[in-house]
Formats: structure tokens, sequence, C-alpha cells
């Protein structure tokens, strides 16, 4: 086993503070899911009226007319997963379990929102959008990863780097 060269990690290592911080601000994040996905009424009623108006405005000022609220919020859905797939494949998820994961809680959601909340509507396309945000997020993240340096492997004497 003298001349085998140490396995590299399949991600480049946070430093553990900035990982804290990082898995701190991921909470927080998915609290603010959690909030969202289980408010009893839809977060946009109180304007989504106003919402509406805007697109009346700018379908009359050029915006073309298939391009309205109901395309908002698809993209919206989709914008926020992106730091789940973000969040879980820094953290140290390969990108394909961080895709399952925020299938998998999307799903949850929606059977939540179908089951316990009346006020609101749950969404195949709700979870087909928020996989995609998902899956966006993952991609970000191994896009940035594979920027980062490899770190250098180091001999088990802890000398140096290995000579030829």
């Amino acid at each position: 086993m003298g001349g085998m060269v140490p396995r590299m990690p399949r991600t480049p290592s946070l430093r553990p503070r900035v990982r804290r911080a990082l898995a701190a601000v991921a909470v927080l994040y998915l609290v603010g899911v959690a909030l969202v996905v289980l408010w009893p009424s839809p977060v946009d009623r109180p304007e989504a009226g106003t919402i509406r108006a805007v697109f009346v405005w700018l379908h009359a000022h050029g915006l073309p007319r298939w391009l309205g609220y109901a395309q908002l919020e698809w993209t919206s859905n989709v914008v926020f997963f992106v730091p789940f797939g973000l969040f879980a494949v820094l953290l140290g998820a390969r990108p394909w379990a961080a895709l399952l994961a925020g299938v998998a809680a999307s799903g949850a959601a929606e059977t939540a929102q179908a089951l316990f909340l009346p006020e609101r509507t749950a969404s195949l396309m709700d979870i087909l959008a928020n996989g995609l945000g998902t899956l966006v997020g993952a991609v970000v993240a191994v896009l940035v990863q594979r920027r980062q340096p490899a770190p250098v492997p180091q001999p088990a004497s802890g000398r140096g780097p290995m000579a030829p």
C-alpha cells in the first residue's frame, strides 16, 4: 500500500466555519420553505390582484399575451427550489440524491396541501417546477465545486508531496 495514491474526496471540502455557516443558512431556507408551502392560504393571495393588474398593463404595452400570471407562478416555483439543490450538493450530497430529495420534499409538501390545507391547490406541475429548480441548483453547485482547486494529496508520513 506504500505506493498507492490516496483517494481524492468527491467534492472539495469546506472549512468547518464555512460549512457551519452554510448549514445555518440552509436551515433558515428550509424553515422558510416550510412556512410558504404549509401556509394555510396561498402566500400570493394578498398581492394576486396587483400582480394581475401589472400583467394587464404589461400586455397593453407589448408583453405577449401568452406570458402571464401562470408563467410567473411556475417560474417562481422553479426559482424557489434552486437553493435546495445548491445547499444539498455544497453540503455533501451527490447531485442525483439532491434531486431526489428536492422532488420528495416537493411531493410531501403538495401531498400535505392536498390533505390538510383546503385553500391550497396541490399540483404535479409544482413538483415538476420544484424538481427543475433543485436540478438547476445542483448543477450550479457542481460547477462551483469544479472551479475550486483540488487539494494536493499528502503522503501518510506527512513530510511533503510524494516523489515519482
